[in-house]
């Protein structure tokens, strides 16, 4: 019997079935991405394959954590409310499949492990987007933008800026085999210039900031208890004063010419953010229609809506399918209210406690990148909507790194109760 619940360490013996089955299933995600339904099935195969014969073990580590399936379980149950139940039952199936193998990865791999996996795959897709990429039209801007091989430029610098990251955390740890490094430096600075081809100015700025938070994470983590109160103490003395002065300036209008002074002279953006401050608008308008609820997860861009209709004529979607308000929070809104909006708020909360509790007790880059991971996706959370989507690879990484955080929460409770308790049933599994 071999426990296969991560531990604060990320040493130890990988687990190589695992260890492929996560690679394979990214490479189905960014198949998926590139337009084909083959890649789901492949993201879902993957897992099978591991899961079928440790399938009692993969059914507990699933459902280990109950907060995770808030998102998830509220999509399944708005079928009862939905404008459209055939597809809100479809998706919501779909990201219940996603969450659940997000679990089991998180459930097999220690994060070192898990972090190797995602460098390797992740240059996978850079590579194929190197040999059979595309340009582009953005319907946002009319401009002329590299796509790789993704739909869109968003995804396409939203890949590259992820292989930054794990790329970048993978170089910097000396447990990781050398192979592995030197592949690693390939794939950061093959990321860069088609993070930039890409053209995306907030992808830039968050990946820039990630590798901040990556290895700020890194050094703090590895400072004595009392030098971090000191550092955290000094940090607060700083940021109050600042805070202080951003409202002083938004108080008096300055902030807001600063900004608009930023995006179309820095950025090279129009005042409403290419398109995205309209579509705020009409999400607003959308969701005083139906509160609380919202139209049911993937119940609102159908084909036959005449709202929806408008939106794709005005920002050049001939396709008539996909798109999003560029804002996760109204996008949830609008779909499940402000419930769902509550639902997303609570587990992203859980999710950056205890992911950060986890790289203060483990100490190694490999959990930094999951703090910089998270970090890049809620930095994205204004401008773009990369959770939760099924068979997405931002929703996959936020269930991920929830799981991982979850999984360390109940390490730590363990590890204080009373010797005499006893153990969980479902900490040990089957020897692959």
């Amino acid at each position: 019997m071999r426990d296969l619940r991560p531990d604060p360490g990320v040493d130890g013996p990988v687990d190589r079935p695992a260890w492929l089955a996560t690679f394979l299933c990214i490479i189905g995600l960014i198949v998926t991405l590139g337009g084909s339904s083959l890649g789901a099935m492949l993201f879902l195969a993957a897992w099978v394959l591991v899961a079928a014969p440790r399938l009692d073990v993969c059914l507990r580590l699933v459902f280990r954590a109950p907060w995770v399936w808030l998102v998830p379980g509220l999509a399944l149950v708005s079928v009862l409310w939905s404008q459209a139940p055939m597809i809100t039952l479809r998706a919501g199936v779909q990201l219940a499949l996603t969450v659940g193998i997000a679990s089991l990865v998180a459930g097999f791999l220690k994060p070192r492990a898990f972090v190797s996996a995602m460098s390797v795959s992740l240059l996978v897709g850079a590579l194929l987007s190197l040999a059979f990429g595309r340009y582009g039209v953005d319907g946002m801007t009319g401009a002329t933008v590299f796509l790789g091989i993704f739909a869109s430029k968003n995804t396409m610098a939203l890949f590259m800026s992820l292989l930054a990251i794990f790329a970048a955390a993978v170089m910097l740890d000396r447990g990781q085999p050398t192979p592995l490094r030197l592949l690693a430096v390939v794939s950061f600075l093959l990321s860069i210039p088609l993070l930039l081809m890409a053209r995306s100015a907030g992808a830039l700025i968050t990946t820039v900031a990630s590798l901040a938070v990556l290895i700020a994470t890194i050094v703090f983590a590895r400072l004595q208890r009392r030098e971090r109160i000191l550092v955290g103490t000094g940090v607060a003395a700083l940021l109050v004063p600042a805070l202080a002065v951003v409202l002083l300036l938004a108080v008096n209008g300055t902030l807001g010419e600063v900004a608009t002074s930023f995006l179309t002279e820095v950025l090279g953006k129009d005042a409403t953010l290419t398109g995205r401050t309209l579509l705020w608008r009409t999400a607003l308008a959308e969701i005083d229609k139906r509160p609380m609820l919202g139209t049911g997860y993937y119940a609102f861009w159908l084909q036959g809506n005449p709202l929806v209709e408008s939106i794709w004529r005005d920002f050049g979607i001939g396709s008539r399918m996909g798109f999003h308000f560029h804002n996760t929070v109204l996008e949830f809104a609008v779909e499940l209210g402000w419930l769902g909006v509550a639902a997303l708020a609570t587990t992203l909360t859980f999710a950056v406690a205890r992911i950060l509790r986890l790289a203060m007790a483990d100490r190694t880059p490999a959990t930094a990148a999951l703090v910089a991971t998270l970090f890049c996706l809620i930095g994205r959370i204004i401008g773009e909507v990369d959770i939760p989507y099924p068979f997405a690879i931002g929703s996959f990484l936020f269930f991920t790194i929830a799981a991982y955080g979850a999984d360390h929460a109940r390490a730590v409770r363990r590890a204080r109760a009373p010797a005499a308790k006893p153990a969980s049933p479902w900490s040990a599994a089957a020897s692959s």
